[in-house]
């Protein structure tokens, strides 16, 4: 019995350390998996915004690009000095925080730009700043300034029709908009993106704005 019983306990705790192991490797694999779940949450979560306000030549930023925005404005600075009131020196330098997603401070810079010289993709662009900033009253108000210049772009009619439903639940307004978009721009590349948009939109009821009793 004695020389059975130490046979028994080392087998028992080479079993006991092997459940242990595996017991660890799945606890592991289940944190990289949530880990994994929550940055892939994040990227959807901000895929869904860019969607609104994304302009072609305005692509996010690399981690680089995000902490050193003032590094890479100093040049354009630095003329700005000389030339305060340039207009296309102001809206490169509002891309560069807007890639950086310093939205407030690339807002202030597409304003001035605009102000100097209204320009319909700046003021899209404005509209973006706003909309990522978490002011949708001012998005709003830069993308119909850009179709005051230009009454059937698609950008600004697609960006209006985005924030008015998902973010303001005015499906009326979003279905006029994008009606709009694809009657004046019948060869937009995103024609059945709009479609499919239009589409649960008309399916859908009102949606509450937020705030609302």
């Amino acid at each position: 019995m004695v020389e059975n019983e130490a046979v028994v306990r080392p087998r028992s705790s080479i079993r006991l350390y092997g459940i242990i192991i595996v017991c660890l490797g799945a606890c592991l694999g289940i944190a990289f998996l949530i880990h994994k779940a929550l940055q892939e949450g994040d990227a959807k979560g901000l895929a869904g915004k860019a969607a609104a306000a994304h302009r072609p030549g305005v692509q996010m930023a690399s981690d680089s690009l995000k902490r050193e925005p003032d590094t890479l404005a100093q040049p354009l600075l630095a003329r700005l000095q000389k030339s305060p009131d340039d207009p296309v020196l102001l809206a490169e330098i509002g891309k560069i925080y807007y890639q950086a997603r310093q939205f407030h401070t690339a807002a202030e810079y597409y304003k001035n730009s605009v102000r100097v010289k209204p320009d319909t993709g700046t003021l899209v662009k404005l509209g973006g700043a706003h909309h990522f900033d978490g002011d949708d009253d001012a998005a709003l108000g830069a993308w119909n300034r850009a179709l005051q210049l230009d009454p059937t772009n698609a950008d600004a009619l697609f960006n209006i029709g985005f924030v008015q439903w998902q973010e303001r639940g005015n499906r009326k307004e979003a279905i006029a908009a994008w009606q709009k978009l694809l009657r004046t721009n019948p060869n937009h590349p995103k024609r059945a993106q709009v479609e499919e948009l239009l589409t649960q939109a008309k399916r859908h009821a009102e949606i509450p704005a937020s705030g609302s009793d």
